[in-house]
């Protein structure tokens, strides 16, 4: 086994024999102790962390040799294998056999009866069909979260009870009906997990947000497997994060792959919704993870195609190629045009054009429109919630444990700094921008999370996102640079979890410091990245 077969695919070998250690707990293990989630998210703390130090002295190892350099890989294989049993909470039931009800009845059922939900109707034919068959079931209080032209709003459930039954009239075929009161009644009484209060959060919640390409590809996958077979679907996003990782590993190598492996399973953005449980959640991940391992490897046509799919189907991965447009109008300022990153921005176009065509082609133009003015009701400051994360959440934040929850003022105090953040959005990305004129194109893509922090609220399970930057780092931890951004990142996954386990429920302070903890990470890099241009040119020039 020669020198470069251990530093590309080391980990991913000491990775097995450390698996059959894992399995040989799972089974021999009391599953039922083991499994509670809130031990497996006080071990993502310790884990974390352990993953922040083995990151920072990963060179350290490096000073001893080859043993050395095993060792590290099999400390990295141990923390893997042991995040992902965590993950699983150490029992294969955990990610073989269950499913999110909560997630599917937006995902599944929104899919499957688009034509007649649409994106405003989903809560009140649920709640119709629940009222109709000896509801409700569960104690859902007063009101719901209504929606129409005007955007979102609170109303009465009696106000949900006559919507749904105008919808159920005008929209829906007496068989349709009938098919979706099946789907929706065996979700939300069958499945598991359900309660008052998950049910009341449920109808309060804003309802289905999945793009019209996401729809558009979604449905016939839903129309095809019956609501009995929901598993089925959960593990399309692991066979797709499987083939992305695939393709991580052909670009970085293995070790790389496994570095940002670790980093989902003790990722907080993780914790939901789990994967396997849902319906094409995580697709977009292995959208960007292939079109920068595509980068990486030179295929700049080919890379703009997954790009544009991930872009299409959250619609903000398209700022991952803020990276990238950087690049190439600093490029311009020195009179040179680079074909490449103009070959990938072609084919990303391109690719963008095909799917949304396709999409209006199946759901028509109004929905892209209330898909549009959907997105941006929902990111206004009114609609902020507790479990939101960016730079706008980061600015009127001083430290505070309390209150639990955002509260008006809060939310006034983000509107009215609207324009300073932006200010500081701009001038942190012209930065970060003029800094990467000397890194790799995929490095410049996968920095592409910066502008998303920056200029977005999006909820926190969106934030892992992040681990484009995580490959960034992995791809190459001989730099100072990338050792102490790795372990920046898994520090934060670390700090995290820790805030939802000694204090539940307090989400102003989770979201406020991780949100502060990004914008030093932000600074940082941006700064790093400056150096590191100027001191290449230097010698350059020398």
């Amino acid at each position: 086994m020669n020198r470069n077969f251990i530093e590309r695919y080391g980990a991913a070998v000491v990775v097995l024999p450390v698996a059959l250690y894992a399995l040989y707990a799972v089974m021999t293990g009391d599953p039922s102790e083991m499994a509670r989630r809130s031990l497996s998210e006080e071990a993502k703390v310790g884990l974390a962390f352990w993953a922040a130090i083995l990151a920072l002295g990963w060179q350290v190892f490096a000073w001893a040799g080859p043993m050395g350099k095993q060792a590290r890989l099999a400390l990295l294989g141990l923390l893997t294998v042991w995040a992902s049993g965590n993950y699983a909470r150490w029992n294969p039931e955990t990610l073989g056999e269950r499913v999110d009800a909560y997630d599917l009845a937006h995902y599944y059922l929104n899919a499957r009866y688009f034509d007649e939900l649409g994106y405003e109707d989903l809560y009140p034919a649920m709640i119709l069909a629940d009222h109709a068959n000896g509801g409700p079931t569960y104690n859902e209080g007063n009101i719901y979260l209504a929606q129409d032209e005007r955007g979102h709003f609170k109303a009465p459930i009696a106000h949900a009870v006559a919507r749904g039954e105008v919808v159920r009239e005008t929209k829906f075929t007496p068989e349709r009906w009938k098919a979706f009161e099946r789907d929706s009644l065996y979700i939300s009484r069958e499945l598991p997990g359900w309660s008052d209060k998950l049910w009341r959060q449920m109808i309060q919640d804003h309802g289905f947000n999945g793009t019209p390409v996401w729809v558009a590809l979604a449905e016939p996958l839903a129309t095809a497997v019956p609501v009995t077979s929901l598993k089925w679907l959960g593990m399309i996003d692991v066979v797709l994060l499987a083939i992305a990782l695939g393709f991580v590993v052909w670009a970085y190598g293995g070790t790389s792959a496994v570095w940002i492996w670790l980093w989902l399973m003790v990722s907080y953005s993780l914790r939901w919704p789990t994967v396997s449980w849902v319906f094409l959640r995580y697709d977009w991940i292995a959208g960007l993870l292939i079109a920068m391992s595509l980068l990486k490897k030179g295929h700049y046509f080919w890379a703009g195609l997954p790009a544009a799919w991930a872009a299409t189907l959250r619609l903000f991965p398209a700022m991952w190629m803020w990276g990238p447009f950087a690049r190439g109008v600093e490029g311009l300022t020195r009179k040179q045009v680079d074909k490449k990153l103009l070959t990938f921005a072609g084919a990303f176009l391109l690719g963008v054009a095909v799917l949304q065509g396709f999409a209006v082609a199946r759901v028509g133009t109004e929905p892209v429109e209330v898909h549009f003015n959907n997105m941006m009701d929902h990111n206004s400051a009114e609609q902020l919630s507790s479990r939101r994360i960016g730079l706008a959440l980061a600015l009127p934040f001083r430290g505070e444990t309390v209150p639990k929850f955002i509260e008006p003022e809060r939310k006034a105090a983000v509107e009215q700094q609207k324009n300073m953040r932006y200010g500081i959005a701009l001038v942190l990305m012209v930065l970060m921008g003029w800094g990467m004129r000397r890194v790799r194109d995929d490095e410049a893509f996968g920095f592409g999370f910066v502008p998303f922090f920056l200029l977005t609220t999006a909820s926190y399970y969106y934030y892992a996102a992040r681990i484009t930057m995580s490959l960034v780092h992995a791809g190459d931890l001989e730099k100072w640079r990338n050792r102490v951004g790795l372990a920046l990142l898994f520090m934060l996954e670390s700090f995290t979890n820790w805030a939802e386990t000694a204090m539940p429920g307090h989400r102003v302070f989770l979201i406020g410091m991780l949100a502060w903890g990004l914008a030093a990470y932000t600074l940082l890099m941006a700064g790093w990245l400056m150096w590191e241009s100027r001191e290449l040119e230097a010698s350059d020039a020398s």
